[in-house]
């Protein structure tokens, strides 16, 4: 009989254990969570010694110490095998928001000081010591952003280059992941980070948003006010594309993208110009 528990496993017969292997205590985890989905492959070298053997896999450990420790170490292999790394630029970008929205909050702060020193003739200790801390945030801040361009230049190259590495990883955290925004059609990704109005139309009828995140791209932006819905669908479009490809692993094609999106974008600023005459 072969016999599989948490700490190997052994031929036995008649209660005597006639032959073993043992799983090496950085490989456990993977071994044990493939064996557990029925996959043998990591203890096949040992099972093939003995065709038509009786295979029991056995809960029982005569180590309980052992076993808790396995457990958690398995616990922790399985997390990290499904911790993405779009999961992790989310929590990069949360992290930068939080820095940028203390580095505001305590700016603001240091405007008072500042006020209070001018009128006192001299500086404050305290002041001085915020403004030290600030610049330290500020430092933080700065490296962080390097921090998500690199890692979303790499996640989503051809959408990272098309809007910009930080509204890349906005779109990508409202989503839920680079493959749920991959999945989603064009009219829902133009309203990404609007959703409050959007539920608001839906249920007071009040008017539906034009755009969500991508308004912060320049060409959606800088456009005229009656124009940016039209050209927020269109790069709700590209953004569609350009998520997808990335998904997929598929060549950049980002250049291309900006190009088509710029000519569109004059498309309806020139039919804009022609009904107006």
């Amino acid at each position: 009989m072969i016999v599989i528990n948490w700490r190997g496993v052994y031929r036995v017969e008649k209660g005597e254990v006639l032959d073993r292997y043992e799983f090496p205590d950085e490989k456990a985890p993977e071994i044990l969570d493939r064996i557990s989905r029925g996959d043998y492959g990591p203890i096949a070298h040992f099972l093939e010694k003995y065709p038509g053997e009786e295979i029991r896999v056995s809960s029982y450990l005569k180590d309980p110490e052992r076993m808790r420790d396995v457990a958690i170490r398995l616990a922790k292999w399985r997390m990290k095998e499904s911790l993405s790394e779009d999961y992790v630029l989310e929590q990069i970008l949360a992290m930068y928001d939080d820095v940028v929205s203390t580095v505001n909050l305590l700016s603001e702060r240091n405007l008072e000081m500042e006020n209070i020193e001018e009128i006192l003739d001299g500086e404050i200790e305290e002041g001085d010591l915020l403004r030290r801390e600030i610049d330290h945030l500020i430092s933080l801040r700065n490296a962080l952003a390097n921090s998500i361009e690199r890692r979303a230049r790499k996640i989503a190259p051809n959408l990272s280059h098309l809007v910009g590495p930080i509204i890349a990883s906005r779109l990508i955290h409202y989503a839920g992941g680079l493959r749920r925004l991959a999945m989603m059609p064009a009219s829902t990704i133009q309203v990404l980070g609007a959703e409050d109005a959007f539920f608001q139309h839906l249920k007071k009828g009040t008017p539906c948003p034009k755009h969500g995140i991508i308004f912060q791209v320049a060409e959606v932006r800088n456009s005229p006010k009656k124009l940016r819905g039209k050209i927020a669908r269109a790069l709700a479009g590209k953004i569609a594309i350009a998520a997808r490809v990335d998904y997929y692993g598929g060549e950049f094609i980002a250049d291309r993208l900006k190009e088509e999106l710029k000519r569109r974008a004059e498309e309806i600023r020139n039919d804009s110009r022609g009904s107006r005459r």
